[in-house]
């Protein structure tokens, strides 16, 4: 039941559909049962039902699967907004968020992951800082999921900080993709870039955005639970890919020379041992990680960071850049929604 309070302003919810492709059937399911109770929970101040777009590879999944899904935890997700299942051909994850929120016909768009869990009071909380017509953009605080040794590990590894750790998420000037709203004409105006990286566009973004002098805010009050990592392979090709794009992102950011970034990869894995170790031994109780089991969390960080590092001192070594104006990457263009 929701509770009564200031009306909400129209919104549509970009959801992705290829993270939930990856992830255990369970986390999926329970990031969109999720979604319908924080929908039934603000439908009695909503004064217009949100829009909510799920975004899939036809190529990758079929309609029918997501149907079903809904279906089976979700089965009042459609009495509580207008929703949409949007087929979009070969676009990937911030190509997808760009598409969303380009045919988004709200003044607010919130874009969030197909296996991220909206905690209570997100919708508001993620929200509320738009009552300041020049703020741009927010982010919210996304946690990471756990339920074995593994999960364990990376939740207290990864860059996605704890629950307790509310004031260095605040501090942090950070915006991920996973949990975050923007004002759709000034998104459209400035989308995510299109660069050569897996998953650094957010960052260069809100660098960008920062140095044109536009407003944002972060909060730790919309909270989003996001499903962990499937699996050792998964975890090693991610650790493979985030070297690389650790790499891309200290020759645009830290250095350009090849003896720079090599020296900074050595740093970058030094720094992350550190923190991830120390993290395991103090915090380890928060998720639940015994002290008998906290030496084999503290090898696992080691070894997901030593292929990191080895994967960021290949890319030094071979892979060159160009400066991102030279490219033309900024700002990237957005693919056109179906109809314009």
């Amino acid at each position: 039941m929701g509770t009564t309070g200031t009306a909400l302003p129209p919104v549509t919810i970009v959801i992705e559909w290829e993270n939930a492709i990856d992830v255990e059937d369970h986390w999926a399911g329970g990031a969109m049962a999720a979604l319908q109770s924080e929908l039934e929970r603000v439908q009695p101040r909503m004064a217009t039902k949100p829009n909510v777009a799920y975004l899939y590879d036809q190529g990758a999944v079929a309609a029918a699967t997501i149907e079903a899904v809904i279906a089976a935890v979700a089965p009042r997700l459609r009495e509580l907004c207008e929703l949409e299942l949007v087929p979009t051909p070969g676009l990937t994850y911030y190509k997808l968020k760009n598409f969303g929120a380009a045919r988004a016909k709200t003044d607010l768009v919130v874009m969030l992951d197909s296996d991220a869990a909206p905690q209570p009071g997100w919708l508001e909380n993620i929200l509320k800082p738009f009552a300041d017509p020049e703020i741009m953009a927010v982010g919210g605080f996304t946690v990471l999921g756990h339920e074995d040794l593994l999960s364990k590990t990376m939740a207290l590894s990864w860059i996605f900080d704890l629950p307790s750790e509310r004031n260095r998420t605040l501090a942090r000037n950070k915006i991920h993709a996973n949990n975050c709203a923007v004002r759709a004409d000034f998104f459209r105006a400035h989308p995510f870039p299109d660069l050569p990286a897996f998953k650094k566009q957010c960052g260069f973004w809100l660098r960008d955005i920062t140095q044109r002098g536009f407003k944002w805010v972060r909060t730790a009050d919309a909270v989003t639970i996001h499903a962990p990592h499937p699996g050792f392979k998964f975890i090693a090709w991610r650790a493979w890919t985030a070297g690389l794009d650790r790499d891309f992102q200290a020759f645009h950011t830290v250095t350009p020379t090849r003896l720079g970034r090599l020296a900074y990869a050595f740093s970058f894995l030094a720094s992350k041992v550190v923190r991830s170790w120390s993290r395991i031994l103090r915090k380890g109780g928060e998720v639940g990680l015994p002290l008998w089991r906290r030496p084999f969390a503290m090898a696992l960080a080691l070894g997901y960071f030593a292929l990191l590092f080895v994967a960021q001192l290949w890319s030094a070594l071979t892979r060159s850049f160009e400066p991102l104006a030279s490219r033309g990457d900024r700002p990237a263009s957005v693919p056109a929604p179906r109809g314009a």
